[in-house]
């Protein structure tokens, strides 16, 4: 396993900063990879720390900009079949994603908030998650 990582991190390493971040970006915009594993899979794999918390974060921060959107469009729609607005219970259903919690209704500033909370916490917590492993593995 420590070789495997070793000759990752030499591959990694060599590879232009840019083309790094770009890389771990693209893992951040994956849904269920996003932040967390970005930064953990970046970091592991030798893309500095910070670089790869970064990337990682600003990828997930992107799905959910489009994922707002495309939720938000969906809520407009639903509630201009309604006239009575969003039932009680529809603002009352907890989500997995941003998409699908702007979908039913829910707040768009407090799903904003909560969702940009979460990735950036997720992708700190497993950068330095990353790190220590490298770290313990060296």
């Amino acid at each position: 396993m420590d070789s495997v990582i070793s000759s990752l991190s030499g591959f990694v390493g060599g590879l232009n900063p840019v083309v790094q971040f770009l890389a771990v970006f693209v893992i951040g915009i994956v849904p269920f990879l996003e932040s967390h594993l970005g930064a953990f899979v970046g970091t592991l794999t030798g893309v500095p720390v910070v670089l790869a918390a970064l990337a990682a974060i600003g990828g997930s921060l992107l799905a959910l900009a489009v994922a707002t959107r495309a939720g938000g469009a969906v809520a407009r729609r639903v509630a201009a079949r309604r006239t009575s607005g969003p039932s009680p219970r529809a603002e009352k259903v907890l989500a997995l994603s941003t998409f699908i919690m702007l979908s039913a209704g829910l707040d768009r500033r407090k799903v904003l908030t909560w969702q940009i909370t979460a990735v950036v916490a997720w992708g700190i917590a497993f950068a330095s998650i990353a790190f220590g492993t490298v770290d313990a593995l060296s």
